[in-house]
Formats: structure tokens, sequence, C-alpha cells
């Protein structure tokens, strides 16, 4: 099923999909386990995160909740930049889950920053003014630099209310 917005198609994507990706593996301080979803690894203070498949489905959105949900600890918010560099395809669902995960974030001090994005989600975000919910970068460096600016706010503004 597609929606138009004029110039732009969202594409519903329903039903099962193959499981990609293995089993957890570990390696050095700054790399994740990758999961059967993502692939995640930290960037100093700033977890980057990408697809291992190249899509994501409505079927896929739990599962990126509890991945990026479990990178939370107390008094340690996750910072989450996540690259969405060779999506071929995205359900509307999905955008959904990424406003609902980044307002999720924000409440508890981190931040989820999208960047890399194809030309045709960007103008879903701004089609559907989810680009006021979910932030977004050009590509990994601005990406980061927005997640540590975010995240200093929030922990500044979280100092303040503790006093």
């Amino acid at each position: 099923m597609f929606w138009d917005f004029g110039d732009i198609a969202v594409r519903i994507e329903l039903g099962h999909h193959s499981k990609t990706g293995g089993d957890a593996e570990s390696s050095s301080k700054s790399r994740k386990p990758t999961t059967k979803l993502l692939s995640i690894r930290k960037d100093g203070q700033v977890y980057r995160a990408r697809l291992i498949a190249g899509n994501l489905r409505s079927l896929d959105t739990k599962q990126l909740r509890a991945e990026i949900v479990g990178l939370h600890s107390p008094g340690n918010p996750p910072l989450v930049m996540f690259s969405m560099r060779g999506m071929d395809s995205l359900a509307s669902s999905c955008l959904g889950a990424f406003a609902e995960l980044s307002a999720d974030l924000e409440r508890v001090g981190g931040v989820l920053v999208l960047y890399n994005l194809p030309r045709e989600i960007a103008k879903v975000l701004r089609k559907t003014k989810l680009d006021r919910v979910i932030q977004t970068a050009k590509a990994r460096p601005q990406a980061k630099k927005r997640a540590l600016a975010i995240g200093k706010k929030h922990a500044e503004l979280s100092r303040m209310s503790a006093a």
C-alpha cells in the first residue's frame, strides 16, 4: 500500500521478513554487541547505530526500540546517532516508532539523531512535520555534534532542576 504526498510516496510493508545478522559478538570496549537488527558502536560519549539489513519494517519496531532503550543505564542516558545510509525502504509505522523513541530518550536526558537520510525519507519527515520531533543531521560529524550539544543541554537542565 502506498500513501502519496504529492511527489512523495510512503510505503507500508506488511508480512514476514527473514532474520538477518547473527549471534551477539563482543569485541573492544568501543564496540557494543551486534544484535539481530542493529550494529552499535561507541564513538566517545555517543552510540553510533546502523541497521544490519537495508530496510526497517513494521515488525522490527519493537526490536529497534528494545535495542536502543537497552543502551540506557541509570544516570547515563544514551546519546544515539542512527545512520539511515543504504535504507531502501521504511515502513510508515517506523516513522512513528522513531518519533516515540526520540521523545522517550529526551524524557530521560538522552537523544536520538538520524543522519544520512535518503532524500525521500527526509521529504516525508518534512511533509509530516516529524522533523520537528525527530532530530536529524546530514552526516555523522554533524549528528555527533548535535547529539553532544543536546545531551549537554539536558544535563544542565537536570542539574538546575535538582538545585
